[in-house]
């Protein structure tokens, strides 16, 4: 080899063994650029003193869950849920009051009480139905979503409502269960739509 390229090729790789050794060999990367899009904070609201929470399922659609006391002649509890299911086509408000009126029997919904309201810039949507209702005991199947065997429950009333929200999607609050309890509860539950915020 000529002396002089040889000693190009010395150069060259000391020059890259340099380059190489300036750098440490576990580099973290930088962190990817935040998005400027804020994340809204989920709905919050005051409960009644008298309801007891319940744990909910730390993913899904249950964000909280709780246990009303029972009036007297009762024999069944009565639970609050509330429900989000995000931005997307779950949220439908219609279509989650029909599933909840396809629980009882027959065409409640023709006859459910409704009634609308702001709270804070938020629309919220109140239905109320009662009568004998239907709770499944195995798994939904077939093109009507029923389970195979139901526990029938007489007097029962539904009080729900949908908050829709302009940033964090519709929130639904959702109390069933023995009629006398349901409507000894209905002001409270009134009062932790009216504190949505």
């Amino acid at each position: 080899m000529h002396p002089r390229r040889a000693s190009l090729a010395r150069a060259a790789i000391l020059s890259l063994a340099v380059s190489a050794c300036s750098r440490t060999a576990a580099e973290p990367e930088p962190p990817p650029a935040a998005s400027g899009a804020p994340v809204a904070a989920p709905l919050a609201w005051d409960t009644p003193g008298s309801w007891a929470a319940l744990e909910a399922p730390r993913a899904g659609p249950r964000k909280a869950l709780y246990k009303v006391p029972r009036a007297a002649d009762d024999k069944d509890d009565v639970e609050v849920q509330v429900l989000s299911f995000g931005l997307g086509s779950k949220g439908d408000v219609e279509a989650n009051f029909r599933e909840w009126f396809a629980q009882f029997d027959g065409d409640v919904g023709a006859k459910a009480r409704r009634e609308s309201f702001e709270v804070r810039g938020m629309r919220v949507e109140l239905v109320e139905v009662a009568g004998t209702y239907k709770i499944p005991l195995g798994p939904q199947g077939g093109s009507r979503r029923r389970a195979p065997v139901e526990m029938v429950k007489d007097g029962y009333r539904l009080v729900g409502a949908a908050v829709r929200t302009p940033d964090r999607g519709n929130w639904f609050f959702r109390m069933v269960g023995p009629d006398e309890t349901v409507q000894s509860a209905r002001s409270g539950f009134r009062s932790v739509l009216e504190s949505v915020r």
